[in-house]
């Protein structure tokens, strides 16, 4: 469980850093050098903030098992 959390924690600042990195670049790179850095770390911090629900530590107590499930009514 701890190693979820330390994952999270670090795919959390580094999507905070690469979001500010996009910043930087896109006000002092040249203009579509520029745009092409800045939505690029942003696709990828997007990427790292996307990944974060799978590190939730209590994830697997709330998936129901499949045999567990109530049978349809056909």
């Amino acid at each position: 469980m701890a190693s979820l959390l330390v994952i999270r924690y670090l795919l959390v600042s580094n999507g905070i850093l690469i979001t500010v990195i996009g910043f930087i670049c896109l006000l002092w790179v040249e203009r579509p050098a520029g745009f092409l850095i800045a939505g690029a770390a942003w696709l990828a911090s997007g990427l790292l903030f996307g990944a974060v629900p799978y590190t939730d530590p209590y994830r697997h107590e709330r998936l129901e098992p499949r045999d567990r499930r109530k049978p349809r009514s056909s």
